[in-house]
């Protein structure tokens, strides 16, 4: 420990019988953000920092603090406001220990659940799981575990837990979802914790340990092993501190119940119920910028902050949706559940933050949930919904192919675990690309695979193992050339590719026209970093498409939280000719390099002799053909009429391209009939035919 450090935590009260006591006291106490950077500083000195609030327009974040930790925060130069102790008052609507136990033990009786203690607390409590309907698992039917009161204090996580086990066994709507699943839930696991809260001390969040010092209880949401300890910016080495990791991995009685729980029932999908802040997060949580393989299929659950899946229906709320993301995006977290439970059994694991802490007759009520049954019923009927996908996405869907997510200046590929891609590049700026991974890339359903792949030049094809599609890179821009580019700034401070990057806090930046020539199912992807918090949604920024040249546009993706490392985001764009792309931010510095738009194209016309026009299938069966010629210079003019005469498509691209696809619509957007088409090609002196029959199924 440094010398800094001691003295904080001397300020702190760590040692000794007074610090127990001390502890029990805990108030909530508002620090003034004077810079996002704030939440930062408070996480690396072991605070949590569970919400922002605003008194007079001036956001404070929010923390829990013993009275004898307010000199040290003084000390330390931020600006406190100190609220009341808590009084522990007896509650009507949320169920201490013992009832929960007996809701557990009448579901129990009527035969609906079975009860199964998976190991004691550090005080000798039972932690019980409840398993929907027989008892032992069938190795046909995936796991599936709710978790609630890691933390003691958030006790809307408990209910939440207990009435969604209750939904479960009593409602016929997900009867047979749950069927085809072997379903826990685990209302508390932190059991003293949790009685505490109600006997002594309203907001206790750790477990009960006795640690040497004198103080008590571990952070068991950073005691399990994996990635514990990776810093001490997302879990505190001071055993006073909040988000205390312990002593060791694993080293508390709880953490390891849950730990031989998931040896003898790994399950498939998790989600750990916490409050508050409305948001779904997943793996990862440890490093910014680092992102799980599964990540769509963490998205088809949690939906996407564009569209998002648990709506808050609280008629106060100060938000309308919970924030999907991963875990860094919020802070930095090393030892918490649900990155363990991804990395060591590949479990799809989610932490949702229950709630938006704010707000009941214009107040913040934070950790407070109102004692309110109808309040409970909104909050657990608005996460029924996520509860259900995440039951359906233990259905077993069809694999997806191989999917690239960037393609520059690290190409990224995902495909189906283990498997072993084999990669070629031909065209402009093509050289070897040797594909590999790592265990932080090896996901439940997915794995990435990752190469620098330096090369921007449009034209560059990139074939993975003999599927007959190839990805080409239609368009690849960085900051370092001034080609129509328009809005922001260029930056030179740790930029991603070459020496500079785009940056801004409140603007439009806009692309160039893009041609997508040549191309089907077209995305675009770009790298990105930003400051941002997701406790302050406001500041935000978009990325955007148009297919009109600018005179509407559609929202492609949403960016939120903090984001100090890049990382690259990517979207489907539409099926057009064109596209312009434009990233506007509100009120949040966002950074942009390495933006590049790229496609499929068919293998069957790579290959075109001088005098012939190639297409990718004839008879036409599908939506849209493409028509291949061999590159030249200049541009080309493609039309295609009926056999008439009538004009039905046209279209001028760069002859370079060596491709173009037409969507099978007329020159007024109307699909076209079945039947002969003839096709023509204008090349400098060269006039290429050919016959094209279309015979799509009705």
């Amino acid at each position: 420990m440094t010398a800094w450090r001691h003295w904080v935590a001397i300020a702190l009260g760590v040692s000794g019988a007074g610090a127990r006591a001390a502890a029990q006291d805990l108030v909530p106490t508002r620090v003034r953000l004077d810079s996002i950077a704030v939440i930062g500083q408070l996480t690396r000195e072991g605070f949590e920092v569970a919400g922002v609030e605003r008194i007079g327009g001036v956001p404070y974040a929010v923390i829990v603090t013993t009275p004898g930790q307010r000199p040290a925060l003084d000390a330390l130069g931020f600006s406190v406001q100190a609220a009341p102790a808590v009084p522990v008052t007896p509650p009507l609507h949320f169920r201490a220990l013992d009832q929960v136990q007996a809701v557990l033990d009448s579901l129990a009786t009527a035969g609906l659940v079975v009860l199964d203690t998976i190991g004691d607390s550090w005080e000798g409590r039972p932690i019980v799981a409840a398993k929907i309907g027989r008892q032992g698992d069938a190795p046909e039917r995936p796991n599936v575990l709710f978790l609630g009161a890691h933390h003691a204090r958030e006790w809307i996580s408990v209910e939440m837990a207990l009435r969604l086990l209750a939904y479960l066994v009593g409602n016929p709507t997900p009867a047979a979802i749950v069927a085809e699943c072997d379903v826990w839930v685990i209302p508390v696991v932190n059991p003293d914790g949790y009685l505490f809260s109600f006997a002594s001390s309203r907001l206790w969040r750790k477990n009960r340990r006795l640690n040497a010092d004198g103080t008590v209880g571990v952070d068991l949401n950073r005691n399990y092993p994996g990635l514990w300890g990776w810093d001490d910016a997302g879990s505190s080495p001071l055993p006073d501190a909040e988000t205390y990791r312990g002593p060791d991995p694993a080293s508390e009685p709880e953490t390891q119940a849950v730990i031989a729980f998931h040896e003898r029932h790994p399950p498939d999908v998790a989600v750990s119920y916490h409050s508050y802040s409305d948001l779904i997060l997943y793996p990862y949580g440890h490093a910014p910028g680092v992102l799980p393989a599964d990540m769509d299929r963490f998205a088809a659950a949690a939906g996407t902050p564009l569209a998002p899946t648990i709506r808050d229906g609280l008629p106060e709320s100060a938000r309308r949706a919970y924030h999907p993301g991963p875990g860094w995006q919020l802070y930095p977290t090393n030892g918490d559940y649900t990155e363990w439970a991804y990395l060591t059994h590949r479990t799809l694991a989610y932490t949702v933050e229950l709630t938006a802490g704010c707000c009941v007759a214009g107040e913040s009520y934070g950790f407070l949930f109102p004692d309110d049954s109808a309040a409970i019923a909104r909050v657990v009927g608005d996460n029924l919904p996520f509860a259900v996908a995440v039951l359906e996405s233990t259905r077993r869907s069809p694999p997806p192919g191989s999917v690239w997510e960037a393609l520059w200046p690290e190409a990224r590929l995902v495909t189906l675990p283990a498997a072993s891609p084999t990669v070629s590049v031909s065209g402009p700026g093509a050289r070897p690309l040797a594909l590999d991974t790592d265990p932080l890339d090896r996901g439940a359903r997915a794995w990435r695979w990752r190469a620098p792949f330096a090369t921007a030049a449009s034209g560059t094809r990139i074939a993975v193992g003999q599927g007959g599609v190839e990805t080409q890179l239609v368009f690849a821009d960085g900051a370092e050339r001034e080609t129509g580019w328009a809005g922001w700034d260029r930056d030179s401070s740790g930029s991603l590719e070459g020496e500079w990057h785009w940056r801004s806090t409140t603007d439009t930046l806009t692309s160039p026209e893009i041609s997508l020539g040549g191309v089907t199912s077209p995305r675009v992807a770009l790298w990105v970093r930003h400051e941002g918090s997701l406790f302050l949604p406001e500041r935000r920024a978009t990325v955007d498409v148009s297919t009109d040249r600018g005179l509407s546009w559609m929202p492609l993706l949403r960016l939120e939280g903090s984001a100090p490392a890049w990382y690259p985001v990517s979207a489907d764009l539409p099926e057009a000719r064109s596209v312009q792309l434009r990233v506007v931010t509100h009120d949040m510095p966002v950074g942009v390099d390495a933006v590049h738009v790229f496609g499929s194209v068919s293998t069957a016309a790579f290959s075109v002799a001088a005098d012939e026009l190639g297409v990718s299938e004839n008879p036409v069966r599908s939506d849209r053909v493409i028509f291949t010629w061999q590159a030249g210079s200049g541009d080309v003019r493609l039309s295609v009429f009926t056999f008439t005469g009538l004009l039905m498509h046209r279209a001028t691209v760069p002859a370079a391209d060596g491709q173009a696809s037409w969507n099978l619509t007329d020159l007024g957007g109307a699909p076209v009939g079945n039947g002969a088409y003839a096709v023509v090609l204008e090349l400098g002196e060269r006039v290429l035919r050919r016959r094209l029959f279309v015979a799509r199924a009705r």
